[in-house]
């Protein structure tokens, strides 16, 4: 009889421990609250650095003539440098309500932009605040 009644404690304590995520879950956050320019000038960014750094590896492995790298390098390195300001003017800290009260989100120096009450960086991992 105690063995029934220890192993019936038991379940039960293991059905909380596995229902109790997904009804904790209900006061989370259900929407995005990084607008869609930011993301935009986010890719951006990330593609011209990706685009920049892939002509170096191709110049360096003889994948190009240096009159073709030059040109090159020098239209990608403008895009980037437009990109990357870009994507610095939109990090702007943005106002959105939750729950009723109003509060800051703002972007990690990696430029993701959390979502208000982040204990780590979705992008990065590094610690907030």
């Amino acid at each position: 009889m105690t063995l029934l009644l220890a192993a019936a404690l038991m379940a039960c304590v293991a059905g909380f421990v596995v229902v109790h995520p997904i009804l904790a879950r209900r006061s989370a956050l259900l929407k995005d609250v990084t607008s869609g320019g930011v993301l935009d000038a986010e890719a951006r960014k990330r593609v011209a650095l990706t685009s920049l750094r892939e002509l170096e590896y191709d110049y360096l492995g003889g994948k190009l003539d240096e009159a073709d790298y030059l040109g090159l390098r020098d239209r990608l390195s403008l895009e980037a440098l437009q990109a990357i300001r870009a994507a610095e003017a939109v990090h702007t800290p943005l106002r959105v309500e939750i729950a009723g009260a109003a509060a800051d989100v703002t972007g990690h120096v990696c430029g993701y932009v959390n979502p208000p009450g982040s204990r780590f960086c979705a992008e990065c991992g590094a610690r907030l605040g």
